[in-house]
């Protein structure tokens, strides 16, 4: 992980593996950047940078497992997003109305399009932006008082934008649906907010409600809020360590395959972070992370398992201009054993024949095929593939039959290797073996 640096604005988004992926600011070197584990290390790249640095991040991984980010640069004061392409970083402004795209969160629809939710210092509001297909479109949500700091985003099971956020002017935490062709607004609570910390974060359950997760600064405490249909129900998880309180700060709420609230977030009182679930009964809280002063821009993902995964800042002796990103999980993040079954057709191959096309056919285990990199394919470590399909859950590829015919030797059993990689950048061999013959030799 990274250990140097200005580490802030930290956002965790997990695969089809349950590996974390991790978009966060390095201010120190005013960057975008994101950590991914590939099953056996961290792999740390530079996605953005200016001269003036990368804040607000927020990720999502699409149906192939690649990264979609938000961010704020701080040098045009835009609203930018970056994504994966399987090869390189597409990067691309979203708004530049004034100074935009502070706090943005950032989430995928069923067909892989980005939402984006974000606040403009500019007009005080809050806004979204969501990608249609052919172009952005981007809207004022709410702009009625100081609003839209400090928001999040989540989607319904009909692709429907759920977003919580503070009205600083008023001292409210609010809450924003879209209905039809308009945003239905609620307050949910007043509150004294203010400063860096009381950020909200809201998850949908499997009845598209919302529950939402934040800090009251007028008491110090984590709350969670949820609706139920046909009201507010708001309650306090943790009023902090005694004799100063102050929990709750940079919340980050997910919820588990019972609709089960799991929180992460800052202690303030003594720079822990801590992760609060709900049992079906009560609150379970853990001092997660006491080492250093951690705890800091926190952010939550649960595995198929249930599994808290949360990235997060260690200011730790460094004070609070320098930091440090950090991982911490209670899953098992062994490499999955994900085989590759190689078939070569034919299975004798005659080195006097005039044919095109050799065919290898891949399968997997404990994987899918879809999940290879095609572009990364070789076989016998040099010829690259020049045709290849999807057969349900096979991957058929065509070499240049006479090309290959070159490298091999006669013999009852000859190996045929193909390398590449996943695409999460590990790698991968398949092998097989075949007879070759040469009719034309004594």
């Amino acid at each position: 992980m990274e250990t140097v640096g200005d580490v802030r604005f930290t956002s965790i988004a997990l695969d089809r593996f349950g590996y974390p992926h991790i978009s966060y600011s390095d201010v120190w070197n005013q960057s975008c950047k994101y950590a991914k584990w590939t099953g056996t290390q961290w792999s740390i790249e530079t996605v953005d940078s200016n001269d003036f640095g990368c804040l607000f991040t927020s990720v999502a991984l699409d149906n192939a497992g690649h990264p979609h980010i938000s961010y704020h640069t701080s040098g045009d004061f835009d609203l930018k997003y970056a994504k994966w392409t399987g090869s390189a970083w597409s990067i691309e402004t979203v708004d530049s109305e004034g100074s935009v795209g502070y706090y943005t969160s950032i989430a995928l629809d069923h067909n892989d399009n980005p939402h984006i939710s974000y606040y403009s210092s500019t007009n005080t509001e809050l806004r979204h932006a969501v990608w249609t297909g052919s172009e952005w479109y981007v809207e004022s949500v709410d702009s009625e008082g100081y609003v839209g700091m400090y928001n999040s985003l989540d989607l319904d099971s009909n692709d429907k934008p759920h977003i919580s956020y503070l009205d600083l002017g008023n001292h409210t935490l609010k809450y924003a649906k879209r209905t039809g062709a308009v945003w239905e607004i609620d307050v949910i609570e007043y509150a004294y907010f203010y400063g860096y910390y009381p950020h909200t974060s809201v998850a949908i359950d499997r009845n598209d409600n919302p529950h939402i997760s934040y800090y009251d600064q007028t008491d110090e405490d984590l709350k969670y809020a949820r609706w139920i249909g046909s009201m507010w129900i708001i309650e306090t998880v943790d009023i902090g360590e005694a004799p100063v309180g102050r929990a709750g700060a940079y919340s980050s709420l997910a919820l588990d395959s019972n609709d089960y609230p799991h929180i992460s977030y800052l202690d303030r009182a003594g720079g822990h972070l801590k992760y609060a679930h709900w049992t079906g009964r009560a609150w379970n809280i853990d001092k997660v992370d006491s080492d250093g002063f951690v705890g800091w821009w926190t952010s939550m993902a649960l595995d198929g398992v249930g599994n808290p995964h949360i990235s997060y800042s260690d200011l730790g002796d460094m004070g609070f201009r320098n930091g440090a990103l950090k991982y911490a999980t209670k899953a098992d993040l062994q490499p999955p054993s994900r085989l590759l079954t190689l078939d070569i057709d034919p299975d004798t191959l005659n080195l006097k024949s005039r044919g095109r096309w050799i065919a290898a056919y891949l399968s997997a285990e404990n994987a899918s095929v879809h999940d290879i990199n095609v572009s990364s394919i070789l076989l016998q470590d040099t010829l690259m593939p020049e045709r290849y399909d999807y057969q349900g859950d096979i991957l058929m590829l065509k070499f240049n039959r006479q090309e290959l015919q070159s490298l091999l030797q006669v013999g009852d059993s000859i190996e045929i290797k193909i390398g590449g990689k996943w695409e999460d950048r590990t790698d991968f061999e398949a092998y097989d073996y075949i007879r070759v013959i040469n009719p034309g030799k004594k």
